[in-house]
């Protein structure tokens, strides 16, 4: 099968088509999942990597589907796939040393006051790279952690950074997951849709226990790429496009405005609460007064809806469905590279958008663009070039960046297989 059909997108369900040749990794085909049959009934499929006998393709790249699993859904099906990596992780002593070797190399960065950088490129999503500190704001670093997911479950994070309390409990600012043999894909996909911190993944497969030392974490921590999809790495940085817009490098003199807008539908009660939880997150983690506004947009004059339907515009198909008549409109300044307070909120934010409500999320890059283009997933950015007399344009980021945690559960249960 050469075609397959991405489940979510800005334009609503099954309207995209993804073409294997353009997948070019495992990772690749995981920030797409889920993908399924072009036909109806639907079922999920999974990419198969190209084979070569030298230079020669003895196998083109392709999709494979799965078998269903009717009577199981998300949470069973996860469950047993994360029972199932922990029972092979317990009996693989490479990935213990490996898990060890990452702990130690990131604590003693800790101790030492040095930074943890990670950056990648998503061609897809912005012209400009991404990069992030692993340990900004950093207070501990631990093995096996328990992370819950928004749908119900627990997983053991390999290796969790934290930072310090913040009422009373510390905010999870990153991971890192060891992965060999078994990559338990589905699992991994899941994760990456629902999880608010950037996860480092590091494949061990084919390495022997000598090999995994003290240098190697090092080397394989800093081993990110620019690009997502060039090639195959040994590490690979797994990041929510609600995240997005935390760590994106845009240049200084192309977008000049310093502030960013999240435009968030969701059921009443929890636009109600992300205001008043917006509020109390400024002030616990020492955001300065004036640096965020959080308003609710009431569809109730003829101005109020049509600021309604200008930012479901923004958002894309299927925002009247989560909420036809109120959203949140969340302003708040792009943070610099070592601004924490406000690296914690966004981390937050993200963290109640993705997994204490049923958030669709909506993005603009300043607030005061227009969105001329309704039909453009990404927003696009002018720049005077004096050379051609006209304008060039950057490609910035997406405009829309989450989708409610209710809808991605009840398609996935729909197709009643994890796996991919």
């Amino acid at each position: 099968m050469d075609e397959a059909v991405a489940v979510f997108s800005r334009n609503g369900l099954f309207t995209t088509t993804v073409v294997a040749r353009d997948i070019h990794s495992h990772e690749h085909a995981r920030k797409l999942w889920p993908l399924v049959t072009p036909s109806v009934p639907r079922q999920l499929v999974t990419w198969v990597k190209p084979s070569f006998e030298g230079d020669k393709c003895k196998r083109r790249s392709h999709f494979r589907t799965l078998p269903g699993s009717k009577n199981l859904g998300v949470a069973q099906i996860f469950e047993q796939e994360e029972a199932a990596r922990f029972k092979a992780s317990k009996e693989s002593l490479e990935h213990s040393q490996a898990k060890q070797m990452v702990s130690e190399a990131l604590r003693r960065r800790l101790a030492n006051g040095r930074a943890m950088p990670w950056y990648f490129k998503d061609e897809a999503s912005s012209q400009f790279h991404l990069q992030g500190n692993l340990l900004l704001g950093a207070e501990d670093v631990h093995v096996e952690e328990r992370v819950k997911t928004s749908f119900g479950c627990e997983y053991r994070l390999d290796v969790a950074v934290t930072s310090k309390p913040v009422n009373k409990k510390p905010i999870l600012l990153g991971g890192v997951e060891i992965e060999w043999a078994h990559q338990f894909d589905g699992r991994k996909a899941l994760i990456g849709k629902t999880q608010a911190f950037p996860l480092i993944s590091i494949d061990i497969s084919g390495m022997r226990l000598e090999e995994i030392t003290q240098e190697w974490a090092d080397m394989a921590l800093t081993a990110t790429t620019h690009s997502r999809e060039s090639g195959q790495r040994k590490t690979y940085v797994y990041l929510h496009d609600v995240l997005y817009p935390l760590y994106v490098q845009l240049p200084s003199d192309l977008v000049k405005e310093d502030r960013h807008q999240f435009l968030v539908f969701a059921p009443d009660k929890e636009i109600s609460r992300l205001e008043r939880w917006a509020k109390q997150l400024q002030e616990l983690v020492g955001l300065k007064s004036g640096v965020m506004a959080a308003s609710v947009i009431n569809a109730k004059s003829e101005q109020s809806k049509k600021m309604l339907e200008n930012a479901g515009q923004v958002v894309g198909p299927g925002w009247q469905q989560v909420n036809s008549q109120r959203c949140l409109m969340l302003t708040v300044k792009r943070p610099n590279p070592l601004d924490v307070p406000s690296h914690l909120f966004h981390l937050c934010m993200a963290n109640l958008f993705l997994s204490y409500t049923d958030s669709l999320v909506g993005y603009k890059y300043m607030t005061g663009i227009l969105n001329d283009d309704p039909q453009e997933d990404v927003w696009f950015h002018p720049k005077w070039n004096p050379e051609t007399k006209g304008a060039d344009y950057y490609r910035i980021l997406p405009k829309r960046l989450a989708e409610p945690r209710s809808r991605i559960v009840k398609v996935l249960d729909s197709l009643g297989q994890l796996t991919s």
